[in-house]
């Protein structure tokens, strides 16, 4: 792989490849767009870590997101500095280039997942691996494993690039630089290389769009439908592992889930040099928490742009197993993997949480249920008199246009899925509530 392809302004569904007009290229429109984008709005009320939270200084994935896309630009610019000092961007590409694409790929990285955080994807796969045969037998091998392992990651490709998405062929029509960066999972679910991992990067209904992206910015393929990562995919993985594993325990001392002596223990260790003594004076622990927060964020960035220029050759041949942050000198990598496992264990697993989530399941279950039953017998439907009067008002709920009468089942289900996942955590909680006759 090299520079030139992978930096390639040219976007999906358009001719058009310039980096385009000095102070604002055609990488800082893509950010543009992704955050004008509703899609992007409605994360406002979508969960991170805690469902629904009553206390507004939580994350949610769209303030997550607003952090990640932070960090990453932060990231894009020291790596686009220390490559452009040794010669090694393409001609008219800056460094500032490089931190716009990072800054808007890390900006959409959550933004095809569903309501309800993780326990949104595990309550679809889990009803597509019970549903009764009929709902599946009409299906692919590979169209059931998009759905029995659904992925938010994919769910996000097809948002990004389905014609749904927008007016025009390639939905946002971002550059192939953003979107391939975005692709942390550039594989189909059947050709994944980690399938217990049940983490892939398209559907089989926009293989053809992630090939075109691959072929675009040179990506190698390793597989009839995989390919390796492109190499600014480190830096948002990277730039998304140090927000969640810092942000889940900040959220739970916030909540009073966790006592702030736990955040403290856990960062101190790592900051270089001498503490101020107004630290040790301040008594309010948020002022505490910003101040480690920043200097412990300072320490990554210096040591994942060191670990990626040190390892572009390796990241240009495709051959760095594992990710970004496992690379990096220092303290870091420690601390993240212990910041990991402790939330994992009294945050993620939190009695009110976990509560929270069991009601998830059942609010995608009353959704799906309706729904899948309404796309069954739109497929097998011959015109639309043959409808029943429940399944016609689904469907107008959900479009008409994007539903007709005799569609194959698969894209049935995938227009069923852009119209859950789009939702926030309360208007499908209402929704299920008003279609199981208020029994959520």
């Amino acid at each position: 792989m090299n520079w030139q392809k992978l930096l390639s302004p040219a976007r999906l569904g358009t001719r058009h490849s310039s980096v385009g007009a000095f102070g604002r290229s055609d990488f800082h429109k893509d950010y543009d767009r992704i955050i004008f984008s509703s899609a992007f709005r409605r994360l406002q009320r979508k969960t991170q870590v805690h469902p629904l939270p009553e206390n507004d200084n939580v994350h949610t994935r769209l303030t997550h997101s607003l952090e990640v896309s932070c960090v990453a630009r932060s990231m894009g610019l020291m790596v686009g500095h220390q490559l452009a000092e040794k010669g090694h961007l393409p001609d008219g590409i800056e460094p500032d280039h490089m931190a716009a694409i990072v800054q808007a790929a890390a900006l959409a990285h959550d933004i095809g997942n569903p309501p309800f955080g993780h326990a949104g994807e595990y309550a679809v796969r889990q009803w597509f691996l019970d549903a009764d045969p009929k709902y599946l037998t009409p299906l692919s091998e590979a169209e059931r494993a998009d759905l029995t392992t659904f992925e938010g990651n994919a769910q996000g490709f097809r948002l990004l690039t389905h014609k749904r998405s927008g007016l025009y062929d390639g939905g946002m029509r971002l550059t192939y630089a953003t979107l391939a960066s975005f692709v942390k999972y550039p594989w189909s679910a059947i050709g994944s290389p980690y399938p217990e991992k049940m983490k892939f990067g398209a559907f089989q209904r926009e293989m053809d769009l992630l090939t075109e992206v691959a072929d675009a910015t040179g990506l190698i393929r390793t597989g009839a439908q995989s390919f390796c990562r492109h190499p600014l995919v480190y830096l948002v993985e990277a730039a998304d592992d140090v927000c969640y594993a810092l942000i889940d325990i900040e959220d739970g001392v916030e909540l009073e889930l966790v006592d702030f002596s736990v955040f403290e223990n856990l960062l101190l260790p790592c900051i270089p040099g001498d503490i101020p003594s107004e630290y040790h004076r301040e008594t309010n622990i948020r002022r505490k928490m910003t101040f480690l927060r920043g200097k412990i964020i300072t320490g990554l960035l210096d040591a994942l742009t060191d670990a990626f220029v040190l390892r572009e050759e390796q990241l240009l041949n495709g051959a760095v197993d594992g990710d970004l942050l496992s690379c990096a000198d220092g303290p870091f990598n420690e601390m993240i993997a212990t910041a990991k496992q402790f939330s994992e264990k009294q945050i993620i697993l939190n009695r009110r949480k976990v509560q929270i989530e069991v009601g998830a399941f059942a609010c995608l279950e009353t959704l799906l249920d309706t729904f899948c039953k309404t796309a069954l017998e739109i497929h097998q439907a011959k015109d639309d008199a043959e409808l029943s009067y429940r399944t016609g008002r689904v469907r107008e709920l959900i479009g008409n246009d994007s539903m007709p009468v005799g569609a194959p089942l698969y894209n049935l289900y995938l227009t069923i899925l852009d119209y859950i996942s789009g939702m926030t955590d309360d208007f499908a909680a209402r929704l299920a509530r008003d279609i199981g006759g208020g029994q959520h």
